[in-house]
């Protein structure tokens, strides 16, 4: 189908499979009562079915890349979601650790000071003093680490909360466009078998390397790989044919194509 970056949500709106509508949203050329060479007409009418094939399955193949699309933005968010709470459990971890290393710290203050009133000299006395110090100034240190790490976490909890909501979201939205294809693809399942069907049948009787040229031209040429010539000039292209090519027209009696296009062409009305 194919919406634009910003859809938020999945709009599969069901084309009128009774409208005979090319891509470029032009009506379809109807045969001529004129004579035609007897296999531009055959070519004539398959290119209607095929308009006919590609109204129902257009908006069915784009529904692969729009997928993609959507899985690929499922994926970015969902790596930036993933990222966030890794840091967050990084600063937990590490927060914990400081938390742990602290309070041994504190045990440790907490014993040299009750050593204090055991010491039998000045020296002594005076090296748990230093070791006591030494702690405390390892303690503050990681008290203030742990303080940043702190800090950090409360910054990075709404982020993390905002990462898994816009994830739950847009999985939400992935799983309503999955569904809504899949109804899409049932509902003209069978439409399109029949029209294949039909498509099948019509293409009996064409020479192998004339419906090669007609398949490839209406696939590059927007559908249309037959049109008629008015007042001298191709109505795919707007060019004019040559007297040559007008001659063997009214004749009716050789397949003729445009010059510039490529086009296999009927003279119109």
């Amino acid at each position: 189908m194919g919406p634009g970056p910003g859809t938020n949500r999945c709009t599969l709106a069901l084309s009128d499979v009774g409208m005979r509508l090319d891509s470029s949203g032009r009506s379809r050329q109807s045969p001529p009562d004129t004579p035609l060479h007897p296999l531009v007409k055959k070519l004539l009418e398959l290119q209607s079915v095929d308009q006919e094939i590609a109204s129902l399955t257009k908006d069915i193949d784009s529904l692969p890349a729009e997928e993609a699309r959507r899985r690929r933005r499922l994926d970015e968010l969902q790596r930036g979601a993933t990222d966030s709470h890794n840091r967050f459990l990084k600063a937990e971890l590490e927060t914990r650790a400081l938390e742990k290393a602290i309070r041994g710290s504190d045990d440790e203050i907490k014993r040299q000071n009750e050593r204090l009133g055991q010491v039998r000299n000045n020296a002594e006395y005076q090296a748990t003093l230093f070791q006591i110090e030494a702690v405390r100034k390892d303690r503050d240190v990681m008290q203030e680490e742990c303080l940043k790490l702190l800090e950090q976490l409360e910054t990075l909890r709404p982020e993390v909360a905002a990462g898994e909501t816009a994830v739950a979201a847009e999985q939400k939205v992935l799983d309503e466009f999955l569904a809504e294809a899949e109804q899409l693809r049932s509902s003209r399942a069978g439409a399109i078998a029949e029209v294949r069907g039909r498509r099948k049948l019509m293409s009996e009787g064409i020479p192998e390397d004339l419906l090669h040229d007609y398949d490839g031209l209406f696939k590059t040429r927007d559908l249309i790989a037959v049109c008629p010539v008015d007042n001298g000039y191709c109505q795919g292209c707007y060019n004019k044919i040559t007297m040559n090519d007008t001659a063997r027209l009214l004749g009716k009696s050789s397949v003729v194509k445009c010059g510039s296009c490529q086009r296999i062409l009927y003279m119109g009305k």
